[in-house]
């Protein structure tokens, strides 16, 4: 049965009531600029009836109280929003690194291989014209040297990104681990919170941010639980799950794009971890090309430079450095000139018969730069190197598109977000001040049962 102090009890409950919306507005609106927040909205329902008694019974409502502090989110769009930010990872990882690729073969331009190597054709050819004269076999040296010295540097600048490449894998896979312990971490607060009845919005948004990052780096999935928790995998690896974060694989291979541990083998599907699997085996593929171009180039020139005599009367001279055989060629990592040729040009042979003004065997090396090389798949050394520069260039063109696009898509979906869950000032504005007028309401309306209540007492006062 109500009490006298009925009135009170229900304006009091009122004012307390608005005084919590106007907190949760308040805190909204300190939020505005926080990333990954979620808007909250207070829910309101009535408060279960009281039954008295006069002339029949009836029932008498108790005002208002707050019956859940809720997060205003979609769903369906978190989860698109995870798998955008695993593509946006791996499409933006692999622009960047072919970007950083094509600015170390510096083509087209004065400081570069192809440049280097028409320029050492050439030497050879002025070198045929006037196989006597010091200073164009001083030309054909030097011009040797650079060629090999661009190989080789370009093939090292490689060699240095694809260690970067993997020292970032190593701390990327940290991150996964370091991520997971932190969702991990979240999981158990929020079961806790949840198992005294409360709703941890924030600590939600926490976990939903550490969500948003690890889905930028791997595939992800997540599960929710009844008690509030996520269980979270990639793909057949669980990340977290009830127990606590799952160790993390710290084994890969790249070219398989998978990590692995004792228990088994797991695929990266996408994420800025895959574009770094990606990126270090398209540095692997562009080192082999320099590579079969070197040893193409020792090959070919070695086999008609070692058939002369040079004016010191030597034969069977190298001019770029090679391994005798059945040893491997060593590929780009060392190119460089002979030993023999590089103290001295006149170990330079410009024919096959030591004669003083022969230079047939100079014209053939020159006339090496428009014969097609089976090891090059029939195409001169020109052709061959010019398309890797242009494979270089079409695939940094398709990531750079690519990335550009899936930004597109994911700050389309953030803004759909953003649409739902983000804080609008102008909205937060108008609930304070529908609120601050209800509070108002509800403090005149305890004023009206607080004076009515003494008048009251003061009636039956003797």
């Amino acid at each position: 049965m109500p009490s006298p102090f009925h009135g009170i009890d229900l304006t009091s409950n009122a004012l307390r009531s608005f005084q919590r919306a106007l907190d949760v507005t308040g805190h909204n609106i300190a939020n505005v600029n926080t990333p990954g927040y979620t808007r909250q909205t207070v829910q309101f329902a009535d408060t279960e009836p009281s039954l008295f008694y006069q002339g029949g019974v009836y029932s008498l409502g108790n005002g208002v109280r707050i019956s859940s502090i809720d997060r205003i989110r979609d769903n369906f769009l978190a989860q698109r929003s995870l798998g955008a930010a695993s593509d946006t990872g791996k499409f933006s990882t692999m622009a960047n690194s072919m970007s950083n690729i094509q600015t170390l073969f510096a083509e087209p331009g004065g400081s570069g291989i192809s440049d280097a190597m028409d320029k050492f054709f050439g030497a050879w050819s002025s070198l045929s014209a006037d196989p006597t004269e010091p200073s164009a076999k001083m030309q054909v040296q030097q011009a040797g040297s650079t060629l090999a010295s661009r190989v080789q540097n370009t093939y090292m600048s490689l060699k240095d990104q694809l260690q970067n490449t993997s020292d970032t894998i190593t701390s990327t896979l940290k991150q996964v681990s370091d991520l997971s312990k932190q969702i991990a971490d979240l999981n158990g607060q929020i079961r806790q919170k949840q198992a005294e009845g409360a709703t941890p919005n924030d600590l939600m948004d926490q976990r939903d941010q550490a969500l948003q990052t690890l889905g930028g780096i791997v595939n992800v999935t997540t599960y929710p639980q009844t008690d509030g928790s996520v269980n979270v995998f990639m793909g057949n690896l669980t990340l977290v799950d009830s127990a606590g974060a799952v160790a993390t694989p710290m084994t890969y291979n790249t070219a398989t794009n998978q990590i692995s541990d004792s228990t088994g083998t797991y695929d990266v599907g996408s994420g800025s971890l895959r574009g770094l699997f990606e990126s270090a085996e398209q540095i692997k593929t562009y080192q082999g090309n320099l590579d079969t171009l070197a040893n193409t180039l020792r090959t070919t020139v070695n086999s008609i430079h070692m058939t002369g005599t040079n004016s010191l009367g030597n034969t069977g001279v190298k001019f770029f450095n090679d391994v005798t055989p059945p040893a491997t060629q060593t590929g780009a990592i060392d190119f460089a000139l002979d030993p023999a040729v590089a103290a001295n040009p006149q170990a330079i042979a410009t024919s096959a018969t030591g004669a003083a003004g022969d230079g047939g065997l100079a014209l053939s090396i020159s006339q090496l730069q428009d014969q097609p090389n089976a090891a090059l798949g029939n195409v001169t050394f020109a052709r061959y190197f010019a398309n890797v520069v242009s494979d270089v260039g079409s695939q940094t063109n398709y990531w750079q598109n690519q990335s550009t696009t899936q930004q597109a898509v994911t700050d389309q979906i953030n803004q759909q977000i953003q649409s739902v869950s983000g804080v609008s000032l102008d909205d937060e504005m108008s609930n304070m001040l529908k609120f601050q007028r209800s509070y108002q309401a509800a403090a005149k309306a305890l004023s009206i049962f607080d004076q009515v209540t003494q008048d009251l007492i003061n009636m039956v006062q003797p």
